[in-house]
């Protein structure tokens, strides 16, 4: 894998499964290629459609081969988990950039609790 800097937006996400009783998702997203190191959003309260519109930057190392997305809903005390997905980053590496509706698949993949879109752009160093 390259070393240099991943620039991913998060640009919004549509039909997230709903977690709360009353209205609707508090969402943010967490992104992160290792669980030390996490970037999130910001909260975009009362949608199940949110946009975020948000960049942010990683530095590439060798082994960073893949990109995690949390999805939550911010609650009062703590949060819920909507769903999470991965993107390999091959697929970033091949063009320097990579557009994709990245799935949040249900427990066993059967179901889907919604997808974020995301745009990366890679940059070599």
């Amino acid at each position: 894998m390259p070393n240099g800097t991943l620039e991913v937006i998060i640009v919004e996400g549509r039909n997230l499964k709903d977690r709360d009783i009353i209205g609707q998702n508090d969402a943010y997203v967490e992104i992160y290629l290792d669980k030390k190191y996490r970037q999130r959003t910001k909260v975009v309260k009362n949608s199940n459609s949110p946009v975020w519109n948000e960049r942010f930057t990683f530095n590439i190392h060798k082994g960073d081969d893949t990109i995690h997305f949390a999805v939550y809903d911010d609650d009062l005390v703590g949060r819920d988990s909507i769903g999470s997905g991965k993107v390999k980053l091959k697929h970033v590496f091949d063009d320097n950039k990579h557009e994709e509706w990245v799935k949040l698949p249900a427990h066993l993949g059967l179901s889907s609790h919604g997808e974020i879109h995301v745009i990366m752009n890679f940059t070599p160093s």
